[in-house]
């Protein structure tokens, strides 16, 4: 497939090339480095010039995920957050920032790997620069009024992925909660020493996302039972709903944190 170089695509645009460069790291335009020059596919140029695709360049229709997903692949950390930038200029609030665009893109990049689409390695890049954007975000988050009560998240000893957690700890923030996130990987006996330490406890949550560690789910839904007498709830992709996640243990949950939302605002009152 032939490539063009941006001052190519700015001279077939009759745009100046700071214009298609600015196309580029926010997104609308898809393009890949070659040498340390960005290149741009035929096809993807064609796309672009699409009366559609045209219409689409920060419009209520804008498919903010899919910029951010070629921003991701691209290893494009500066052009990534303009993204979000542009999409809170655009009018998302920082709730449908994360619902809108992290999550969706986050599943994309997830399954182009498993579809042997996206390597190892460009899925670990895309997850670190994921993980620096939520990072980033969640300084934004500040609490107003009196706090509804403390939820702590966490993840049984064998889980590894870290961003639904972090994702699901900023989005119970904006819900007006304190949370203390402990990250993946964490021992029963120890997930369940910190919970018992806290005050104004309302809920504790459990992130899985392998459908293979229902033992290990287990094991930690049993050592917090032991510890604490709140609710505890489990979400993640190894979460088939709410039957699913009360068989395991649990007292609710499901695979998205919208699942959960509403249970954890009842519990506070």
């Amino acid at each position: 497939m032939s490539s063009l170089t941006l001052h190519e695509v700015a001279a077939e645009l009759g745009v100046h090339y700071m214009t298609v460069y600015r196309y580029v790291r926010l997104g609308y335009l898809d393009a890949h480095k070659d040498g340390g020059t960005w290149h741009v596919d035929r096809r993807a140029l064609d796309d672009f010039k699409k009366p559609a695709s045209s219409a689409g360049h920060g419009g209520d229709g804008t498919a903010w995920d899919s910029r951010l997903v070629q921003r991701l692949l691209a290893a494009d950390q500066a052009g990534a957050w303009k993204v979000v930038e542009a999409a809170q200029a655009s009018g998302k609030d920082l709730r449908a920032v994360y619902e809108d665009l992290l999550i969706p893109a986050m599943h994309t990049v997830g399954d182009r790997w498993e579809s042997g689409t996206v390597s190892i390695a460009e899925e670990h890049a895309a997850s670190q620069l994921m993980l620096r954007i939520i990072s980033r975000l969640s300084s934004h988050i500040a609490r107003r009024g009196v706090s509804k009560g403390t939820v702590v998240v966490g993840t049984s000893s064998v889980e590894l992925h870290v961003l639904p957690l972090m994702i699901a700890a900023d989005l119970i923030r904006l819900e007006g909660f304190e949370v203390l996130d402990l990250g993946c990987d964490l021992p029963a006996e120890s997930f369940a020493e910190i919970v018992a330490k806290q005050q104004r406890l309302i809920a504790v949550g459990v992130s899985a996302t392998s459908p293979d560690q229902v033992d290990d789910i287990r094991a930690t839904i049993d050592a917090l039972r032991a510890a604490i007498d709140v609710p505890i709830f489990l979400g993640g992709a190894a979460v088939n709903g709410g039957d699913h996640a009360r068989l395991l243990g649990a007292d609710f949950g499901g695979p998205r944190i919208s699942d959960v939302i509403a249970d954890l605002v009842a519990l506070a009152g």
